[in-house]
């Protein structure tokens, strides 16, 4: 493998908890429940689309939401925290990898991030408006940037992106500090299950 794309939100930054106060800041405008600490072991035990089902989320419904939600937490993201042990870790990649970023948030939102890390070691930011839709916006960027799918694995912390790289035939790593729990993870059977940075160093640094 020579190049190393990874999701932002649960990968890379711990987001959650600012996700989850502005979904409630929102909630009541889009007729869902709040979400309470006693309810996050379930949320990540759940898949995004068996949430969907669950409190009946179209497709269109669930883009509104995350637009809204991503327009009144953006000035914060630049804050977010990496999860411990991921920048060194990228520093330590980048002196033997090719590392790209793919994921639903915003470019600007990332970049600002990255920014005020000082952090300089992606050769792109590739950004997926639909949630669902990561599969063909990986298509595009494989397109623009001339790569080669066998030399690519990706990082993510969710079903779908498992999801979204079988479907196009690329190696996928799901980490385990993010939303989804492990075991549901597991379940998926992505080529790498990582519980720490350490183990990505191991097996790839």
């Amino acid at each position: 493998m020579q190049t190393l794309i990874f999701d932002f939100d649960g990968t890379l930054v711990d987001s959650m908890a600012l996700y989850v106060a502005g979904f409630n800041q929102v909630a009541q405008d889009f007729k869902l429940p709040f979400i309470q600490k006693t309810d996050l072991q379930m949320l990540k035990q759940t898949s995004a689309k068996e949430l969907m089902l669950t409190y009946k989320i179209s497709p269109f419904k669930l883009a509104k939401i995350f637009y809204t939600v991503n327009k009144n937490i953006h000035q914060e993201i630049a804050n977010l925290p990496f999860f411990p042990g991921v920048k060194p870790l990228l520093l330590q990649l980048a002196q033997k990898y090719r590392l790209g970023i793919l994921t639903s948030n915003y470019a600007e939102n990332i970049k600002a991030f990255l920014n005020k890390q000082s952090l300089e070691v992606f050769d792109y930011i590739y950004c997926s408006k639909n949630l669902f839709g990561k599969d063909q916006t990986f298509l595009q960027l494989i397109k623009k940037y001339k790569l080669n799918k066998a030399d690519i694995l990706y990082f993510g912390d969710e079903v779908r992106d498992i999801e979204a790289c079988r479907k196009i035939g690329i190696k996928v790593a799901a980490v385990t500090w993010g939303f989804d729990d492990k075991n549901l993870l597991a379940s998926k059977k992505p080529d790498f299950l990582f519980s720490s940075p350490d183990e990505i160093f191991r097996q790839l640094a």
